[in-house]
């Protein structure tokens, strides 16, 4: 008896730290999605990022807080009555995992918008600075977008501004085109150019600059003078 009693006890203690431990990833996906409102220039309306977050703050604090506190009482109840105890173990679980499915449910609806507002951005400044320059930069776009993170969009927009700035001032290009593709395993961001191209290529603060920003992340800057010339950002797919 006293075996039977310590072993589901045990799994009682075994199943308040997964508890604990699923409340821990969801609150590092909420956080994540926040550092990424305050990064983003182009953000959702304030009232519907409010909504989203009072949602799932409800549902934390509803259905977690809930699953907790039955576990509680059915550690407390083992060893009084062992038919309660179960029953509000089993309550505790179907409750967590409800939860757990309705917030990650919730943060996918969220993603969308960030793939959205991170191609949106990109799309934008390039048909400005192709109608302020006066120069073609077709845009291409390959593979699950979706698996762009926040922080590979932004430096993938900063190397793509900084790839046209330079293709304007020393390239003498007519046509500057962009293409992003998601692989199996990175993100291929080219930029390239009809201009002249350069036989031994200089590394001045711009280049070295988006070198910088993709091995913040694990990733590699190719530049090629060959046949105009070409940037190319290769990011891991985190």
């Amino acid at each position: 008896m006293a075996k039977q009693y310590t072993l589901k006890t045990e799994q009682l203690e075994d199943r308040l730290d997964q508890m604990r431990r699923d409340i821990q990833r969801l609150t590092k996906s909420l956080n994540e999605y926040h550092e990424y409102i305050k990064q983003s220039e182009y953000t959702l309306q304030l009232e519907e990022r409010n909504r989203l977050s009072q949602r799932i703050h409800d549902q934390i604090g509803h259905s977690m807080t809930g699953a907790l506190i039955q576990l509680e009482a059915a550690k407390r109840l083992m060893d009084m009555d062992k038919e309660k105890a179960k029953e509000l173990l089993q309550n505790a679980i179907h409750i967590s995992k409800e939860g757990i499915e309705n917030i990650r449910m919730t943060l996918k609806q969220i993603k969308p918008p960030s793939e959205q507002i991170g191609m949106n951005r990109v799309r934008l400044f390039i048909e400005e600075f192709s109608a302020k320059h006066h120069i073609q930069i077709p845009l291409v776009c390959k593979g699950d977008l979706e698996v762009i993170s926040p922080i590979q969009w932004k430096i993938i927009y900063e190397n793509i501004a900084e790839a046209l700035t330079n293709a304007m001032k020393y390239a003498e290009a007519t046509v500057v085109s962009v293409e992003i593709h998601v692989l199996n395993t990175l993100i291929k961001v080219e930029v390239k150019d009809n201009g002249k191209g350069a036989e031994k290529i200089k590394k001045g603060l711009g280049i070295m600059g988006m070198e910088e920003r993709a091995a913040s992340v694990n990733g590699t800057v190719i530049v090629d003078g060959t046949k105009g010339f070409s940037v190319t950002t290769l990011l891991p797919i985190q």
